[in-house]
């Protein structure tokens, strides 16, 4: 009797281990996965709100829709890699990157006969950055962590 009790208690406290939470807060999750993902702008990233002011300094961040969506890859080896939305241009114009500083990163074009580009990145942590695009006009990108 005393060995069946012993085993159902195992058994109960097994289960119990086992359960996962569900009440857990997903973007708490998302953050704890791209801790282990991204160090420093190394690793995959998510355009989640973008800002296109028209020169006046009137825009302001809007949510991103299926158009513009995309997403980014910093390479531990310098290789970058774009994924671009249904209403941009399919064509990659840069495939590699190097760091400058802690804010600015120099895109090197497919066409090495084209000058870089430099975009200048913020708010950088394991699972978000804002990226500027280097335009006249006030533009950039608030990207989030992804596997």
């Amino acid at each position: 009797m005393k060995t069946t009790r012993l085993l159902f208690a195992l058994m109960l406290l097994w289960t119990v281990m086992a359960c996962k939470n569900e009440t857990a807060d997903p973007i708490d999750d998302t953050a704890k996965r791209a801790m282990k993902e991204n160090n420093g702008l190394i690793g995959k990233w998510k355009l989640t709100e973008y800002l296109a002011d028209p020169g006046d300094g009137s825009g302001t961040y809007r949510e991103v829709t299926a158009d513009v969506a995309h997403t980014i890859e910093f390479k531990e080896n310098g290789e970058f890699i774009e994924t671009k939305g249904q209403g941009q241009s399919s064509v990659p114009l840069f495939n590699a990157y190097k760091v400058l500083d802690d804010k600015r990163v120099e895109l090197i074009p497919i066409d090495r006969s084209q000058p870089s580009h430099i975009w200048f990145y913020s708010d950088l942590s394991a699972a978000k950055v804002t990226l500027g695009y280097g335009c006249i006009e006030a533009c950039s990108g608030k990207y989030v962590a992804v596997e």
